[in-house]
């Protein structure tokens, strides 16, 4: 309590507890906001790598691939899009190589194409090791 001579021992005590513990909530709060915030660009980089390598494996199907598509869908690989001039430089963020392939099929007139890539850190879900 307040007297003549000011705050006592035991209620710095208190007011010290109480502040470093707002302290610790709040650095809390903002490391899980850093790294949500880092792990939510992480994942656009890859996505905008997957979204490049559809278009180009696209590309490669409108122009370059001679055989009808169906539902059994074919796999273009980086090789087959590199011979066409139609490759991705898939690196990660620190410069190593990635492995990816595209995945395409039709189906009831319309074309799907899905991008698979591996990554030090990152894979696409689905992506199959032995492709």
């Amino acid at each position: 309590m307040l007297n003549k001579n000011g705050w006592g021992l035991n209620e710095m005590l208190i007011l010290s507890g109480i502040l470093i513990l707002f302290l610790f909530v709040a650095i809390y709060f903002i490391y899980t906001m850093y790294s949500d915030a880092a792990e939510s660009f992480n994942d656009k980089y890859y996505q905008g790598l997957e979204e490049e390598l559809e278009k180009n494996a696209k590309t490669y199907i409108d122009n370059y691939y001679d055989d009808v598509l169906n539902s059994d869908g074919i796999i273009i690989s980086k090789e087959d899009l590199a011979k066409h001039n139609l490759d991705v430089a898939l690196n990660d963020k620190m410069g190593r190589d990635c492995a990816g392939y595209v995945k395409a099929s039709k189906t009831k007139g319309e074309t799907n194409i899905d991008a698979y890539i591996s990554c030090i850190g990152y894979e696409t879900k689905g992506y199959e090791r032995e492709r």
